[in-house]
């Protein structure tokens, strides 16, 4: 017990040197945290947040409400982005708790479980650490999804509520929870969501007054606009999501690298009513993950995450100026799949299953470690990403996760019991 004990403890100490350091050296050197301080120093001085110059180049795509919250903050950059990155671990962690809850563990063997828990860490690290290096919010998000729903589900619909709503705010991509929290019939939550969202729109009134405000919001409209034709078409590499995919593919665009990428030539126009309806087919899919009539609760908890991870994952999807570090949203879906095969996996395998198996596999090479420039090489690298590699790769997790599906795990395993 003692030595079993002083393992804990050791791991324990090496786990908090490792958070420690890589938040001091992180710190030093900068990252997206910088563009945020930056927009609350210009709103200090009553100027545009939106406007240039940036920091690193950087546009600011996040809320008036944000900048405003940072203010205290604007002026120590280093202390601001180490507690923000401690408090990014954290939030990690939290998000890992809040996720493994829903999953029946105790049906998992010790190997089971081990290799469960070894393979979401392989394919999450790469992207925990490009969130570490860019000191970004994508860890907020990730728990203020899981938090919240966890809070509404469990009654709490004000902190629940408020969490969301502030997510939201901050940055809009959790706004693809409240279909979720509609259709389930968490009314009360929803409500107080878009309450949240709308008092926090408000609230730098206080110091700043309402014509300046007004004149950020519509400002912060005119960036992120989804008719925007920058949101449409991204051509660059470094982008990943369904606008940074399909264009592509569909229409020829001028690239980082001089390799032909469209299979047509479709007008811009035609390209965009194909992405758009590509979306909400997307967004439409999630009724097969309900698979009940509207308001009812659903009180299986791996079907609900099942569900929920649906949401999440489609998030980098949909949303577009996508990077890689917000891949680490595809990690709950991940992390539902990984228990599906590791708990059937040594059951009568149809051919069905071993064709999503290998394709999941072969899917997360681009979620694993190998793939990294100091790995594979620049050049292989920047080329993947030209083709969109990664995009193709959580797409792929929409079919094998509708395969994969709860009602089928308990029928290979039901089926295995009564053996």
């Amino acid at each position: 017990m003692n030595k079993i004990l002083n393992k804990k403890s050791l791991l324990i100490i090496l786990i908090l040197i490792y958070v420690i350091t890589t938040s001091i050296l992180t710190s030093l050197d900068g990252g997206d945290f910088e563009v945020y301080l930056d927009a609350a120093r210009k709103m200090s001085n009553n100027l545009n947040i939106y406007n240039p110059p940036f920091v690193k180049g950087l546009q600011y795509f996040y809320s008036p409400f944000f900048a405003y919250l940072l203010i205290p903050f604007r002026n120590h950059v280093f202390i601001s982005e180490f507690f923000w990155s401690l408090l990014s671990y954290f939030l990690l962690y939290r998000s890992f708790k809040l996720l493994i809850q829903y999953f029946d563990v105790i049906e998992l063997t010790n190997k089971q479980y081990k290799a469960w828990i070894i393979l979401i860490a392989l394919l999450s690290i790469q992207f925990i650490l490009y969130n570490v290096s860019m000191i970004q919010v994508t860890f907020f998000l990730l728990w203020a999804i899981l938090e919240s729903i966890n809070q509404i589900k469990n009654g709490n619909n004000l902190i629940g509520g408020i969490i969301l709503g502030l997510a939201i705010n901050i940055k809009l991509m959790p706004i693809l929870i409240l279909p979720f929290l509609f259709y389930r019939g968490y009314i009360k939550g929803l409500s107080i969501t878009i309450f949240t969202f709308i008092i926090l729109l408000f609230i730098p009134i206080i110091g700043f007054g309402p014509h300046y405000n007004m004149f950020l919001l519509s400002e912060w409209w005119h960036i992120i606009n989804p008719s925007n034709k920058e949101h449409l078409f991204e051509t660059g590499i470094g982008t990943h999501s369904l606008v940074a995919l399909l264009p592509v593919y569909l229409t020829e665009t001028i690239g980082e690298m001089n390799y032909k990428r469209n299979i047509f030539n479709l007008n811009y126009q035609t390209v965009e009513i194909i992405t758009n309806i590509t979306r909400l087919f997307i967004l439409s899919l999630s009724l097969f993950y309900f698979k009940s009539m509207p308001f009812q609760k659903e009180v299986n908890k791996l079907k609900s995450i099942w569900e929920i991870s649906y949401f999440i994952l489609i998030i980098p999807l949909l949303f577009p100026h996508q990077q890689k570090y917000a891949f680490i949203l595809a990690i709950p879906m991940i992390t539902y799949i990984l228990y599906f095969y590791i708990s059937t996996f040594k059951n009568k395998r149809s051919y069905g299953y071993n064709l999503t198996l290998y394709t999941f596999a072969i899917s997360m090479l681009f979620f694993s470690p190998l793939y990294g420039s100091d790995i594979i090489g620049k050049f292989l690298f920047r080329l993947t990403q030209h083709y969109r590699f990664l995009t193709f790769s959580t797409l792929l997790l929409i079919p094998i996760s509708i395969y994969c599906s709860p009602k089928k795990l308990f029928k290979l395993n039901n089926t295995v019991s009564s053996n």
